[in-house]
């Protein structure tokens, strides 16, 4: 429990909590509670007095004075501590968006992105509530029971005795509680985060749903997760329904006793009814925050549960981003004995090949070959198993992350675009570029003439994934988005394989003016693309096979040949 809270103090320090403004709140809270403490005193001495000499209503002045200081410090404390709660959580949700941005590819690959939605919002959102709503409350609560308890020892100490009963049989009931309600929050957490995965995956694909007729099956498998919340909701609520009973009541007993008590000290005359009074009113000062320390109780632990999964998250490692400079001229590219092992398979083995600046080079594979993982490690989104990959005599690992990736234009076979204009994502990772280049690339890409007929033309909106526009219209902007980028390594998978015979042969031409000076990669099954490369790569179960230009490989490697007969090399 100890390391629980201590992960919690940790994580709120590195949301860089204003501690000033903390120590200024905490004393605000004090002085509140001081406020609170004198009512009952200055009650107890108007009692008295209007029992000596009768009533007067200036003699009410000093009770209402207090009482308006402690309303205004009351509003002061809880407008700084929404301040202070929605600071800290915009900071840590701040630090882990930009932690998620960095994290490597790897973990995406393990995590759904609504797992990961639900640590950016939904985990610190409890902690911000915990903040804002639990935690300075409970400490000026803290004060208020210990500043009545010294002034009720000071009135009447046998009768103070009686509030410590209640002390032992609250921690013997809430600490076996504690752990219990932990492991009920993190697993209910969890699977909220499960539930949210489900969700986003569902959602982005529900054309897909709904073509293959499983709204049914879907339909199951979230009525499962949300049973499964309920089931959680449902033990948690039980602890709750036991733990605050169980503390009112104790607390109740305790107070009918000290009543009883009281009013016997009354009628002996060993206290006065003022001061009996002042008990009372210090006794619910007291009973008051005991009682809510059961919410604070179960919502430390859910807290807990949401820290150590956002502490799991800012554990997970990061890319290196510094390194050396890129060197300014073009450089060779070399695989030297190059290893992947992925999910305990080595999916590449032993590549060695160079691809030399200002050429173009195919490769060639069945689907699952090896060839967009090779992508993937050139840009670095993992790292090598064993070998290394140089640009010129440097291994590309040395490098500044964001200058290496800055060479790259990379233009895949889905063409992913995001939610927005056409001109958002043109200009997406350009976003300095101006509009003449924007229109240059665009006419290079071949999607000027589509992009003007449209009624808002670079304005419109393309849905998300860009739904509202053809396979071919996406893959021309995508392609528009890579030349305006102006890359020195031009990566294209697939590129031309959304569109049709005529925009193909346009875009071949395009393509080939793209290409000079720099060096291109291409994942292609068409012939009319491989055979202008100027060197062909072939791969079989992640292993380089052969290397020649298209006439020498169909005439001399057995494996390129099988790939034309079965189809896999197409002319179209």
């Amino acid at each position: 429990m100890q390391g629980k809270v201590l992960q919690l103090w940790t994580l709120m320090n590195r949301s860089q909590m204003a501690r000033g403004q903390l120590v200024l709140l905490f004393f605000i809270s004090i002085v509140e509670v001081a406020a609170g403490l004198a009512v009952p005193i200055l009650t107890m001495k108007l009692i008295n007095q209007i029992s000596a000499s009768g009533f007067a209503f200036t003699s009410l002045l000093p009770v209402i004075g207090v009482l308006i200081v402690q309303a205004v410090l009351s509003a002061v404390a809880f407008y700084m501590m929404r301040r202070l709660g929605e600071r800290v959580v915009a900071k840590l949700r701040t630090e882990v968006w930009e932690h998620m941005l960095h994290l490597r590819l790897s973990y995406y690959d393990a995590h759904e992105s609504g797992e990961t939605m639900s640590r950016i919002t939904q985990d610190t959102n409890v902690v911000k509530e915990f903040v804002t709503e639990q935690l300075v409350s409970f400490v000026s609560g803290l004060f208020a029971i210990l500043g009545a308890v010294v002034v009720l020892l000071w009135i009447d100490w046998k009768m103070t005795l009686l509030l410590f009963i209640a002390v032992p049989l609250t921690i013997f009931v809430t600490y076996p509680l504690g752990d219990k309600m932990f492991d009920i929050s993190k697993a209910n957490q969890d699977e909220l985060a499960s539930f949210g995965g489900r969700l986003g995956r569902i959602l982005s694909n529900i054309r897909l749903v709904k073509a293959s007729q499983t709204e049914q099956q879907e339909l199951a498998g979230g009525k499962s997760q949300i049973q499964q919340l309920y089931k959680f909701g449902m033990r948690e609520a039980k602890i709750v329904a036991i733990l605050t009973p169980l503390m009112t009541l104790m607390m109740m007993v305790v107070l009918i006793a000290i009543f009883g008590y009281g009013g016997s000290q009354v009628a002996t005359g060993a206290i006065t009814s003022g001061e009996l009074v002042a008990i009372m009113i210090y006794l619910m000062q007291i009973i008051m925050p005991f009682t809510q320390m059961a919410t604070f109780f179960t919502d430390l632990q859910k807290t807990l549960g949401a820290t150590e999964r956002i502490v799991e998250a800012l554990d997970e490692t990061r890319e290196e981003q510094n390194g050396l400079p890129v060197p300014t001229s073009a450089r060779p590219i070399h695989f030297d004995n190059v290893s992947l092992k992925y999910n305990e398979k080595y999916v590449l083995n032993n590549m060695t090949f160079t691809i030399e600046p200002n050429t173009t080079t195919a490769f060639v594979s069945r689907s699952g070959g090896g060839k967009t993982t090779m992508f993937s490690l050139m840009e670095r989104f993992y790292d090598v198993t064993s070998g290394q990959i140089l640009y010129g005599d440097d291994n590309i690992e040395t490098f500044d992350l964001k200058e290496w990736r800055a060479l790259f234009g990379y233009v895949s076979q889905n063409a992913p675009l995001l939610n927005g204009t056409i001109r958002d994502n043109v200009t997406y990772g350009t976003p300095n570029a101006t509009e003449e280049e924007m229109l240059v690339a665009l006419k290079a890409a071949y999607a000027y003439d589509f992009v003007m007929q449209l009624e808002k033309r670079l304005d419109t909106e393309v849905g998300e994934g860009g739904i509202k526009l053809s396979g071919g219209q996406k893959q021309r902007i995508a392609i528009a988005r890579a030349i305006l980028r102006n890359p020195r390594i031009l990566l294209l998978d697939e590129a031309t394989s959304n569109l049709d015979n005529e925009s193909e042969r346009e875009l071949q031409l395009a393509l080939q003016a793209l290409t000079e000076k720099r060096i291109t990669i291409i994942i292609a099954h068409r012939l009319s693309t491989i055979t202008n490369a100027d060197q062909i790569l072939v791969f079989e179960d992640g292993r380089l096979s052969g290397q020649g230009a298209h006439e020498t490989l169909q005439q001399t490697h057995p494996y390129y040949q099988q790939l034309w007969a079965n189809g896999f090399l197409a002319e179209k």
